[in-house]
């Protein structure tokens, strides 16, 4: 991941304001590929992963007890690499200038959470994932908007209870602004993005709000 902020956008004045998107992926494998973290991922305490050499190694770490005053918690390292195809998840994400970090693993899924520079970057992210798995979700969406270095406005969506469609423009309107206060941009500018009508996008808007309210009361 690239360490040096970049400024996305630019208000007259001199004031520097950067966006920033956090996104949580959850995803399957569609069989062509076997992540080594699949396998022995599940319940680790952490996972680090590196590639080298057009190999992919990749390292669990689980702790089993706390430990008492004369004895430590036994540690179990695991260590594995494989070759690096095209099917793999983790240089996808290097296409897009994005460091995926791997969350949580379960029986069906790997959790990852990246930082993107830009939403138009995160939808083609999407496209690219879908072709290399069975199930692509993003779970969650936070957009962090910073001016001259101070975290001025936050946005947090969580999207697991939305269908794909939903997904996608809940993704436009946190990073297009449209949650922000004020707004900085409408239903009719969000609607001619994805070329369909106001009317349309409206109905859109209003089923991803009514989902949202009602998993936040769950």
């Amino acid at each position: 991941m690239n360490t040096t902020e970049r400024p996305l956008n630019q208000e007259s004045g001199g004031t520097e304001e950067a966006r920033h998107l956090y996104a949580k992926f959850e995803l399957s494998a569609s069989g062509a590929v076997a992540c080594p973290v699949e396998e022995f991922g599940q319940d680790a305490d952490r996972i680090d992963r590196q590639s080298a050499n057009g190999e992919c190694h990749t390292e669990t770490m689980n702790e089993s007890g706390g430990g008492t005053a004369t004895t430590s918690a036994e540690t179990e390292i695991r260590h594995a690499k494989k070759e690096i195809t095209s099917e793999c998840y983790c240089p996808i994400f290097f296409e897009y200038d994005c460091m995926p970090k791997i969350t949580e693993v379960t029986d069906e899924a790997v959790v990852m959470q990246a930082y993107l520079p830009d939403r138009d970057r995160l939808s083609v992210l999407i496209d690219d994932l879908r072709e290399v798995t069975d199930n692509l979700s993003l779970r969650q969406l936070t957009r962090v908007d910073t001016t001259d270095g101070d975290r001025s406005n936050r946005v947090t969506l969580d999207l697991s209870a939305l269908t794909e469609t939903e997904q996608e423009t809940a993704t436009m309107a946190v990073a297009s602004g449209y949650y922000e206060t004020p707004r900085a941009t409408s239903v009719g500018e969000l609607a001619t993005e994805l070329n369909i009508t106001k009317s349309a996008m409206s109905q859109r808007l209003n089923s991803v709000e009514s989902k949202l309210a009602l998993a936040a009361f769950q």
